[in-house]
């Protein structure tokens, strides 16, 4: 069996994992803006209360932290490493990529930009129930709350918005080609490049919500709820077919995702799981657990090399290809971001948004880590 040169577990744990402060590994990493990298709780302990400031006991340099350590971001390598070192004292691991090789893959995230969307138009508070992305990398939104769809560069730059009537306002939206779609109540919309908003299709059935993605630019998926039913449209929307995993019955489907080989990646409220399928209807797998405690999988997403990534009770969680559970890819429980919906773009990017409409980008970095006999 394959195992990790022992040596370099060793040098690896105790000069990038442990605590400079406790010497003990990392609880809660916590990277200062000099880039020094301590305990949430070792930082607690050194905060001057009265001036709201620590010291960095490295090189000394003074953050400010508004009060909470809680303010500084949180080191998502180390934290990706930590989750790689424990996951290597449970079990072997496996290549994410081609489950073969005598490698371990491991995806860490990089938070690289955030931004608020917004506006001071905005006639309400936001509630963004959509998410997509562009094959540019340009960013669509759709805020229900104000019906607005909403278009951002990933520097957070405003491209630009297309008011929608209180009669159509936006749910659940997605990128077809070029092309912005979006669901509203049991109709299914598209926008033109004037900014026209068509009606092309009625959705089946009495359903609140319609999530939605697209495929390659051939078609619209739309999740049709207590049916456990997917209905595929083209861009003009016409109905071009039905899938339906095979001998599943009872749930409820939510959020959706296609991946590159056309497989179905649908969560299910009532079931509180994850469904990989098919578009013959072939289960490929049925995720109910990401470890211990309730699993509450919500919106979901596929990255370029077809891993699958959901949010879940505060946290991104990430599935194999094959939608197994691997790991908690980003825990946000000691923030007050709180993540609501995500989406993946061809550039390695994650790029998750909460209610409000703030929005962070995480670059998914893909380190190898070479396995001898």
């Amino acid at each position: 069996m394959a195992t990790a040169d022992p040596q370099l577990s060793e040098m690896i744990e105790e000069e990038f994992l442990k605590c400079k402060i406790c010497f003990e590994l990392y609880k809660t990493p916590r990277i200062l803006p000099c880039l020094h990298s301590y305990c949430e709780q070792c930082l607690a302990k050194m905060l001057e209360k009265g001036q709201g400031t620590i010291c960095c006991p490295e090189c000394r340099t003074k953050t400010y932290v508004q009060g909470n350590v809680s303010n500084i971001k949180t080191n998502f390598y180390i934290k990706g490493l930590l989750d790689l070192f424990e996951s290597k004292r449970n079990k072997d691991a496996v290549c994410s990529v081609c489950q073969s090789c005598s490698d371990t893959f491991i995806q860490l995230p990089t938070l690289v930009h955030s931004f608020d969307t917004e506006d001071m138009e905005d006639e309400f508070d936001q509630n963004i129930t959509g998410i997509a992305s562009f094959e540019n990398g340009d960013i669509v939104i759709a805020d229900e709350s104000n019906s607005i769809v909403k278009e951002f560069r990933q520097n957070g730059k405003t491209v630009g918005d297309t008011s929608v009537s209180e009669e159509c306002c936006p749910c659940s939206v997605t990128v077809c080609g070029d092309t912005v779609y979006f669901s509203s109540t049991t109709k299914l919309y598209k926008i033109t490049g004037d900014s026209d908003i068509i009606q092309i299709n009625n959705l089946r059935g009495s359903q609140t919500s319609y999530p939605i993605a697209s495929y390659k630019g051939k078609y619209i998926a739309v999740s049709e709820g207590a049916a456990c039913t997917l209905s595929l449209y083209d861009p003009k929307g016409c109905l071009v077919d039905r899938v339906k995993p095979h001998g599943y019955h009872g749930g409820k489907f939510m959020f959706l995702a296609v991946n590159s080989r056309e497989e179905f990646i649908v969560t299910d409220k009532a079931k509180k799981c994850i469904v990989l399928f098919t578009k013959t209807g072939e289960i490929i797998n049925v995720c109910s657990s990401a470890g211990s405690g309730k699993f509450v999988p919500f919106s979901v997403c596929v990255d370029h090399r077809d891993n699958i990534y959901a949010v879940e009770s505060g946290r991104i969680i990430q599935l194999s290809p094959k939608g197994e559970f691997q790991r908690v890819f980003v825990d946000f429980k000691d923030e007050t971001f709180r993540p609501k919906l995500i989406t993946a773009d061809a550039f390695g990017h994650l790029i998750v948004t909460d209610k409000e409409g703030s929005i962070r980008l995480y670059k998914i970095k893909t380190f190898s880590i070479r396995m001898i006999e």
